[in-house]
């Protein structure tokens, strides 16, 4: 909405993201190699950790009720700051 709107920090980034996709594009013959050089196979996290899926689910949901939480602590002391 940012660059529809004309704001620079919107349309430099746009730009920014397309010559990022551009660059990479002319650079990938020489790059692919390496791209999939770390071809590791199938697998998940909780293969590679050794615990149980449901475990690594259950650490990665109280992670992100943990933030929330801190966020919503650390909030009111940015809106007091102001």
């Amino acid at each position: 909405m940012g660059a529809a709107a004309g704001r620079v920090d919107a349309l430099t980034f746009m730009g920014g993201l397309v010559a990022g996709i551009l660059v990479f594009a002319e650079l990938y013959p020489r790059l692919a190699a390496f791209v999939w050089s770390g071809e590791l196979g199938e697998g998940t996290l909780a293969e590679l950790l050794g615990v149980p899926f449901w475990v690594l689910a259950g650490a990665v949901v109280l992670m992100a009720l943990g933030a929330f939480w801190l966020v919503r602590r650390l909030e009111p002391k940015q809106e007091a700051n102001r």
